[in-house]
């Protein structure tokens, strides 16, 4: 008896390796799920079997924790005749990564016809050294196999594409930091990816105009590419198009079947213009910094648009914000990002829903600053007027669903609920999720049931935080690792000077960046350049960022500098 139960034993910690006889494609499927290339060469520690079993695998995938050297290793030990995908991210603290380097990486996944191939460098990456050259030469070669290819840079790459041979499969391009020509992408985009249908570009320095022919293109994104270049896309198959902080001098998109529209640039109906696309959007998203009217009114109607509104504390910026806001397109969805600084926020909705009466599903972004301002600073704005809270000619005999975002409990937000369950008392749901780091009182869900029909479905205290990955605003922590300023340490200091000030978007946005960094700074002083003088929308704009104790002076000429200004570019030269 003793002898048998020894046997059973024996047979439930049997020590024969099973995994080790499977074939090597039933092998290499399972070291594919741990995404990994320095983990599955790990695997060759296990047996003699196992030595070469990763160099065969089908996906190279390093990950941040992965150095430039181990990456050249491991792609110079595989040996399989084909890739599926190349992704490299260095890690941080890797330091410099050669132009020279990644373009071998790039080599090799041409070579091994990967059909995805991605590079991401460090982040944190320091600048070159006095002894380096500022500008490498990045050779992109032919990767005629790809159906993606993504590159996330440095800024002192110069991309030199290839200057013919067809880019054949590939579908997706990212393109981020780096310099390239504009001849170059326009020749390559199209008449080098017959298949192309995604292209995105970030933070580009585009040396010269972008012009784009595309059968195939289905969607086109820049971000801060091309500053005052010319671009100009025919593209009868695009549908999307997004264009954020370039500030190109001309636009000129033909695009008859283009559906969606995503502007936060500057915008002139005479010198931007959308070409054969007709007059309603499946969506449009607009923002406060660019001249909204003409570009609402290009448009009589989206199924989903949205408002992203930033108010400076001034009875003059609350204006500007009524006459953008006048006429706004008919729509289904209404999306509002509120950022009011110190003005009401149920005037401020009660003027949008007036001209809602359409909706039916209403998303509600709270934007909330760092500093708050509680109390509008003048009581000449308009939006502390009474007949602004006059609720009984607002119709949203449509209105089925609302849903607020980054919900704080405050009292103007509350009040704000309160506003939309009187003005709609048979609304069937609204979801209400909350800030980062708050939790709703058992008072204020209290007053929020109290307001509320018995037949709305309420849903309070979710998170907020899956609205990140689709937040336009540029107060929520949403943009890449280069915008983060959290590890800025300006501890020390406490007086900020600049000079040669215009106002331009980029440097009121360093503005805006500098005040983030150090909050508590003691003064800044913003000299404008020669026959510039700063607009009381970038006046209020600046205002806004700052603290309170911090002494702002601005407007001042700064024409003392012209002696001892080493730059090229001013005139006394």
């Amino acid at each position: 008896m003793k002898s048998a139960r020894l046997g059973e034993a024996q047979g439930c910690h049997d020590a024969t390796d099973h995994i080790s006889g499977l074939s090597d494609d039933l092998l290499h499927y399972i070291l594919s799920y741990l995404h990994s290339a320095p983990a599955t060469a790990q695997t060759s520690v296990l047996s003699r079997r196992w030595r070469s079993v990763w160099k065969q695998i089908p996906d190279l995938i390093f990950l941040e924790e992965s150095s430039p050297d181990s990456v050249d290793a491991a792609l110079a030990a595989h040996t399989a005749p084909t890739l599926d995908k190349l992704a490299v991210a260095v890690a941080k603290a890797s330091g410099r990564v050669s132009a020279a380097r990644v373009a071998a990486w790039l080599r090799f996944a041409s070579r091994r016809d990967a059909q995805e191939a991605h590079v991401v460098l460090s982040c944190k990456e320091p600048p070159p050294s006095e002894n380096e050259e500022e500008v490498e030469e990045l050779e992109v070669p032919l990767l005629e196999s790809a159906v993606m290819f993504t590159a996330n840079l440095v800024v002192t790459f110069r991309l030199r594409l290839p200057p013919a041979g067809s880019f054949a499969e590939l579908r997706l391009l990212i393109l981020t930091l780096a310099a390239v020509s504009g001849d170059d992408l326009s020749r390559v985009v199209s008449t080098q990816c017959p298949c192309l249908c995604v292209l995105e570009l970030a933070m580009l320095n585009l040396v010269g105009d972008l012009s784009i022919r595309s059968d195939s293109l289905r969607a086109i994104s820049l971000r801060v590419v091309g500053k005052e270049s010319q671009l100009e896309v025919t593209a009868p198959s695009l549908e999307s198009f997004v264009v954020h902080g370039c500030s190109h001098r001309q636009v000129r998109i033909t695009a008859p079947k283009l559906t969606e529209v995503e502007w936060d640039d500057a915008y002139d109906p005479d010198a931007h213009r959308l070409l054969d696309t007709g007059r309603h959007l499946h969506k449009l998203v607009v923002t406060q910094w660019s001249p909204m009217p003409p570009l609402l009114e290009r448009f009589e109607s989206a199924d989903e648009l949205s408002l992203h509104l930033a108010i400076p504390p001034f009875a003059w910026a609350y204006n500007i914000f009524l006459q953008n806001t006048s006429n706004i397109p008919k729509s289904k969805v209404l999306t509002v990002g509120l950022k009011l600084m110190g003005h009401a926020t149920e005037p401020s909705m009660l003027h949008l829903l007036r001209r809602s009466g359409f909706t039916t599903k209403l998303v509600i972004e709270f934007i909330h600053m760092d500093t708050p301002t509680t109390v509008c600073p003048t009581l000449i704005c308009p939006c502390s007027q009474p007949d602004r809270l006059r609720a009984e000619n607002v119709a949203l005999d449509s209105l089925e669903e609302v849903e607020i975002h980054f919900f704080t409990g405050a009292d103007d937000e509350v009040n704000l609920v309160k506003l939309l369950l009187m003005c709609k008392k048979d609304l069937k749901s609204m979801t209400i999720n909350v800030a980062d780091d708050f939790s709703l009182s058992e008072e204020v869900r209290g007053k929020i049931h109290g307001f509320a029909h018995p037949n709305t479905k309420l849903e309070m205290g979710g998170s907020s935080s899956h609205k990140r990955d689709i937040c336009m605003c540029k107060d929520h922590d949403c943009q890449p690792d280069r915008l983060r300023a959290e590890n800025v340490a300006l501890d020390s200091l406490e007086e900020v000077e600049i000079h040669f000030f215009t106002g331009a978007d980029d440097e009121v946005n360093l503005v805006k960046l500098l005040l983030m960094c150090k909050k508590d700074i003691k003064s800044m002083t913003i000299n404008v350049a020669d026959d510039f003088s700063l607009s009381e929308e970038v006046r209020g704009m600046i205002h806004g960022f700052a603290h309170p104790n911090t002494k702002l002076e601005m407007g001042g000429s700064s024409s003392h500098k012209r002696d001892i200004c080493m730059c090229k570019d001013h005139d006394w030269y």
